[in-house]
């Protein structure tokens, strides 16, 4: 079928006519589109970023009716529903899918038929995976917190432990300091003002026995290697278990001291009732300041329980110190040798009381023979009753020992109880029995 030019014409008019309302009408709902979809996310918020092109005066949205602005458009109407309102013209979902150019996404809006968009999430679904966002992230920031915690209560744990062992040391230097003044006082004090009254020097020696060579270590070994290292070398060389190894060693000097101590009481005791000078001078001394209101057998004392004081302390530090830590080894080798020399001491205290006791023994039995002697020792004594036939009771005392059992009656006496030796029995045979006695009544 030929067509003439002049109805050629009209038909390309109306084919250009169609083409530029479909443009027109592809432009506007496009820019519908723009602007649900930001009411949409500007109401569910509006840090999305994406602009609201209602504001522009040229908008070609202007002279279209809108409802209620403050209304939510959310992504489930239809672009039916919307066409039935007759806001506008919007192509059929034949017209295939139109790009949002603005947002960055597809609209829902311009989708065709049957396809699904990643982006188009029910309202219920949306809010699920929001909360389930924020439970995540607030889950991760308290994990964070968490371990942050952790590494600063360690680091915290670390540098209390630094600090303790600091004030490890300086209660050390500081007892030192303070013990070292005692020794003074008792060498070059009490010791020095006796002499110059005329106190015997046998008499000197018995009371402050190895006195001078104890306070000489201390005060010009022990005590200035530990003032310059926790004073002026503690924050490149924070150690002291190096010092008390090397120096440990010279602490078994303390022996022939405590072996001494009773004795050393003995004598002062005696000349203080015996001397008048000697008395005097003790007294004089004992009211200066810096013997703090003390006696003469109090400064006495402090040798006697400085070296135990050393192996508390010693133990005190290596709680507290790393194992890892280069003080550790030379701290246990220490440690090591001050207990051995805390141990001479003790056991020096023990014989000595032991020794002690069988004098006391010895002057209530009157000076009976074999009783001081190193290898008895004595168990245990006490009273007993002798029932005789004749419903008599009479009291006696035993004595038992690690080699005889001594069975004595009392005699009374002006100066107290004392004994005599009945009977001497070698316990190398003797069997003991215990008996029960049934009540009756």
């Amino acid at each position: 079928m030929s067509l003439s030019p002049g109805h050629l014409h009209e038909t390309q008019r109306k084919e250009k006519r169609r083409k530029l309302s479909e443009s027109s009408s592809s432009s506007l709902s496009i820019t519908l589109q723009q602007f649900l979809i930001s009411v949409d996310v500007m109401d569910c918020g509006k840090s999305k970023g994406i602009p609201n092109l209602d504001n522009g005066n040229n908008s070609p949205l202007n002279n279209v009716k809108i409802p209620n602005k403050d209304t939510r458009i959310i992504s489930s109407i239809t672009s039916d529903e919307i066409s039935n309102q007759g806001f506008v013209d919007i192509p059929s979902p034949d017209s295939g899918k139109i790009s949002n150019r603005d947002s960055g996404f597809d609209s829902p809006f311009c989708a065709g038929e049957g396809e699904g968009f990643p982006n188009e999430y029910p309202n219920d679904e949306l809010d699920r995976n929001r909360s389930k966002n924020q439970r995540d992230s607030i889950q991760e920031e308290s994990s964070l917190e968490e371990g942050s915690g952790e590494d600063t209560e360690k680091h915290q744990s670390q540098l209390c432990d630094t600090q303790k062992l600091m004030n490890i040391a300086q209660e050390l230097l500081q007892t030192e300091e303070a013990y070292v003044k005692r020794l003074h006082l008792l060498d070059q004090v009490f010791c020095a003002r006796l002499s110059d009254v005329g106190v015997p020097p046998d008499v000197i020696t018995g009371i402050f026995s190895n006195i001078s060579c104890i306070h000489q270590f201390h005060s010009q070994f022990l005590l200035p290697e530990l003032h310059t290292r926790i004073t002026h070398e503690w924050n490149y060389s924070p150690r002291i278990g190096d010092i008390l190894q090397k120096l440990a060693p010279f602490l078994k000097m303390y022996g022939e001291y405590v072996k001494n101590f009773d004795r050393a009481m003995e004598l002062v005791n005696t000349w203080t009732q015996r001397s008048t000078h000697f008395k005097s001078t003790i007294q004089s001394i004992q009211k200066l300041e810096v013997c703090g209101n003390l006696t003469l057998q109090h400064h006495m004392l402090e040798p006697v329980q400085r070296i135990p004081r050393y192996e508390l302390l010693l133990k005190d530090y290596l709680k507290k110190l790393p194992e890892d830590s280069t003080d550790w080894k030379d701290a246990q080798n220490a440690l090591m040798l001050i207990s051995t020399a805390a141990n001479h001491s003790n056991a020096a205290i023990r014989k000595m009381e032991k020794t002690q006791r069988l004098l006391e023994v010895y002057e209530s039995l009157a000076g009976e023979q074999e009783i001081v002697n190193p290898a008895n020792e004595l168990i245990k004594e006490g009273n007993i009753r002798k029932m005789n036939r004749n419903g008599s009771v009479h009291e006696r005392y035993l004595y038992l020992f690690n080699n005889m059992l001594l069975y004595c009656v009392p005699k009374l006496r002006l100066m107290g109880q004392k004994f005599s030796v009945r009977e001497r029995i070698d316990i190398a045979d003797i069997e003991v029995y215990t008996t029960f006695y049934r009540n009756t009544h």
